[in-house]
């Protein structure tokens, strides 16, 4: 009951948090943004609480069940320290994104522009930081048929992988602070190299391992 604490504190939270502001908000509330900050997506305060909160539960339980119904379930004992932090640290991160819809809503000046590279490098930095832990599974990691083939490629890939989405969160963090229109190219291609290296790194390492 101990690990599930954490997780229902912040759906719970999230909850209140709705409610509470709830008859103060606007019948239409912004939920996305684009890079300089425009507002190019609206939904009803009722749709947008269901969504963000409907969201937290859909991780939690996602996460709850993945170890259950994987094939190789047995590996997920050697990270469980990692898989939990990383899922505590998501719903964090989300919980943060519902507070900032919330209060942008209801008037304050929060800079969505710049917050969302920030959170976005967040995300890469747990990531990158706790997936070098992880054990072959057939849901979170870095998934090529030559990772899954390859306790050792799986492994190296993961060390390597993880290092490039460290580094690729931080340079999207520090990205928070320049221009809105160069913003939006580090962050893409920053994703795109966190994707693509390991990748082909994975396919090279599985070359090597099988001269």
């Amino acid at each position: 009951m101990k690990k599930h604490f954490f997780p229902l504190l912040i759906i719970v939270l999230s909850v209140i948090v709705w409610l509470i502001a709830f008859p103060h908000l606007p019948s239409q509330i912004a939920t996305h943004w684009d890079f300089s900050g425009n507002v190019n997506g609206y939904s009803t305060k009722l749709g947008a609480m269901m969504t963000m909160v409907g969201l937290l539960i859909f991780l939690y339980i996602m996460f709850l069940f993945l170890p259950k119904v994987d094939p190789k379930k047995e590996n997920y004992k050697y990270f469980t320290r990692s898989y939990r932090i990383i899922i505590n640290s998501l719903l964090f991160i989300f919980f943060i994104l519902n507070l900032l819809i919330i209060f942008y809503s209801l008037g304050y000046p929060i800079p969505m522009s710049s917050l969302g590279s920030f959170i976005v490098g967040a995300i890469f930095i747990i990531l990158g930081n706790f997936l070098q832990t992880v054990r072959t599974n057939f849901f979170i990691g870095i998934r090529t048929p030559w990772t899954l083939s390859n306790d050792t490629v799986w492994r190296k890939t993961h060390r390597f992988g993880g290092k490039i989405m460290f580094i690729a969160g931080i340079i999207m963090m520090l990205s928070t602070f320049i221009p809105a229109g160069w913003r939006e190219a580090i962050v893409i291609i920053s994703i795109i190299v966190s994707v693509v290296l390991p990748i082909y790194y994975s396919y090279r390492v599985f070359k090597q391992e099988n001269r």
